[in-house]
């Protein structure tokens, strides 16, 4: 929308009400609404491209109450905003361009609700092209990164890891059957007791889901 300053919409359950928000300080190709997240109170929006680094921005329901969250340590190209979840009291935000373990390894930052209390994740064992954070989701008390490029059983075979909030006990998962292009973290979930990880290219292009318990047992 307009020239990649992007927007979003928010409207009724029953299709009504609509109402446009874009961002105060709006750029072209900030890509504003790449992404979008909400729960009761709030909307959270990615724009991947705003100030080069990315950016999320955090609004009231009715769209008044701008606040905007950056990475402490963002930098060009980090695509800080390329994946956001939400839960009741936290918010995880995918960085699948940061470079900590080498270009494109990727990140994801943990938030409390008002943007304070940064937590920043990278894989234990991340390398370039991984593209940690590409995809995330968070529970009450756990968070899931996918790793969709990560190589353990071939090339972009794919992987996701679960944190605790404060991102320590970190669980690497990937699938028994993993093989290249499988693309295994390209989509994630998590709710109290289970995680659910998509590998779109599985079987070739039929795809598949895979669902494990949050210590990564069960598949």
């Amino acid at each position: 929308d307009d020239n990649g300053r992007g927007s979003v919409y928010v409207y009724n359950t029953d299709g009504t009400g609509e109402l446009k928000i874009t961002a105060s300080d709006g750029a072209i190709n900030d890509n504003f609404g790449y992404r979008v997240a909400i729960n009761s109170t709030k909307i959270f929006v990615g724009a991947t491209g705003n100030d080069d680094a990315g950016s999320v921005y955090v609004y009231n329901l009715d769209g008044t109450g701008e606040q905007k969250i950056t990475a402490s340590d963002g930098a060009a190209g980090d695509a800080f905003g390329i994946s956001v979840a939400i839960s009741d009291t936290h918010i995880v935000v995918g960085a699948y361009g940061d470079d900590d373990s080498g270009s494109f390894s990727g990140s994801a930052y943990v938030y409390n609700l008002d943007g304070t209390g940064e937590v920043k994740l990278t894989a234990s064992d991340g390398a370039s092209n991984d593209q940690f954070g590409y995809s995330v989701a968070v529970s009450d008390t756990k968070v899931v990164v996918g790793a969709w490029y990560d190589d353990d059983a071939g090339n972009d075979s794919g992987s996701a890891y679960v944190y605790n909030l404060d991102g320590t006990g970190e669980v690497k998962i990937t699938a028994t059957d993993g093989a290249n292009f499988d693309y295994f973290g390209g989509a994630v979930a998590i709710s109290d007791t289970k995680v659910v990880v998509g590998a779109f290219n599985d079987d070739n292009g039929r795809g598949s889901v895979y669902v494990y318990n949050t210590d990564g047992t069960g598949e």
